[in-house]
């Protein structure tokens, strides 16, 4: 006999914003067993999500997008994913990941079009384009090369007006990185992405025995300045600390700003 999956217990819509705390009702609460953003706290984790969906929200009004198709890049088991699809019922929704079983969940739990991911930039591709692309924490563990190369690859994903929304490190990550025993990198590296950041606005180490994988720092004067690097991008928004009270954000629209009205 097969065991029920777990399901998050109730919140209270009173501790979440608007307009994520009308959705609450809505939002699936079937959580995959292999959750790896699930740590026992339901309310945190159901407000990190209702976190991002007010800040697309908040990027999509801007923008004056009504999307049709989605991406969660980086979905994991849905921590994100279940708010897009309370939010936007009729929407198609894709999710990919690296890991296939997180992957497969959200495609039973919140019928989206999953698929696999991968680690090399470069051979990533998508099998459609996106009105809105969601990447929460995953610029946040690259390099400034790898990053500003997922940015291009992602945003070439867009339909044209689509949106990109990314999350990032930024200056409260930098000050509060002695208490959160520096993200995992240790003093040592920590104090190499304090010099780099320091120095050009953005600054990262890999984890211990992860190549290519780490922590990223990055000022808002980085960000404007990657935005002006890819090509055809119109910034929308960028608000520090705007996911979960922890991450920036920033909206890139595939609306080239030379030579437009209005």
């Amino acid at each position: 006999m097969e065991r029920p999956m777990p399901e998050l217990p109730a919140v209270d819509a009173l501790h979440l914003r608007n307009p994520a705390a009308l959705l609450l009702g809505q939002v699936s609460r079937e959580l995959s067993p292999e959750d790896g953003m699930f740590h026992g706290n339901a309310e945190h984790y159901l407000s990190c999500g209702a976190s991002a969906y007010n800040v697309i929200s908040a990027a999509l009004d801007l923008s004056g997008v009504r999307p049709r198709s989605m991406l969660d890049f980086g979905a994991g088991a849905g921590r994100v994913t279940r708010w897009l699809r309370a939010g936007h019922p009729q929407a198609a929704i894709a999710t990919t990941d690296i890991r296939p079983r997180d992957i497969a969940f959200c495609q039973a739990a919140f019928g989206t079009r999953s698929w696999l991911s991968g680690i090399d930039i470069d051979r990533l591709s998508a099998p459609e384009t996106y009105d809105l692309i969601w990447v929460g924490s995953v610029i946040t563990h690259l390099s400034e090369e790898n990053s500003l190369r997922l940015m291009r690859k992602l945003f070439s994903w867009l339909n044209p007006l689509g949106l990109l929304v990314v999350s990032l490190h930024g200056r409260f990550v930098q000050h509060r990185a002695a208490q959160f025993d520096h993200y995992g990198v240790g003093a040592g590296r920590w104090a190499d992405i304090e010099r780099d950041y320091a120095a050009r606005g953005f600054g990262y180490a890999d984890y211990p025995g992860q190549e290519g994988y780490g922590i990223s720092l990055c000022s808002p004067a980085w960000m404007a300045a990657a935005a002006e690097r890819v090509a055809g991008a119109r910034v929308v928004l960028f608000s520090e600390r705007a996911w979960d009270g922890h991450h920036d954000v920033v909206a890139l629209q595939n609306r080239p700003v030379t030579g437009q009205s209005g």
